[in-house]
């Protein structure tokens, strides 16, 4: 079985360096994007900004790791880890205290933190 198979039967799906894509892009499981993508991207999990990746337009998901670059809106609804190869350009949004930059990452953001709202109690 080669790598790639592996990694999809492991639920990892992978746009490699040499893909361009327009469009919309959801993803259940761990995404990795080493292309250039131009639109949104949204995963329920994982998503990681590969060194050669690129993406233009709003990047969602739980955890993102970024170490290409993000031109558009970020949110990050558990944790945003930024590589020191990374730029990111725009508004980004994550949970207070789970925002990792690394010295040498380029940022031309507004970022603002994301608050969990209180839980309301029906009063009876």
């Amino acid at each position: 079985m080669s790598k790639q198979n592996a990694a999809t039967n492991k639920g990892l799906g992978y746009l490699g360096k040499d893909l361009f894509i327009e469009g919309t892009i959801h993803a259940q499981k761990k995404l990795v994007v080493g292309g250039t993508i131009n639109g949104s991207v949204s995963g329920d999990q994982e998503i990681v900004v590969a060194e050669s990746g690129n993406v233009n337009g709003r990047l969602e998901g739980n955890i993102v790791l970024v170490a290409g670059k993000v031109t558009g809106d970020l949110l990050a609804h558990k944790r945003l880890e930024v590589n020191a190869t990374a730029t990111i350009q725009g508004e980004v949004h994550v949970p207070s205290g789970q925002f990792l930059i690394q010295e040498g990452a380029h940022l031309e953001a507004q970022c603002k933190t994301l608050f969990e709202e209180p839980s309301v109690k029906k009063i009876s």
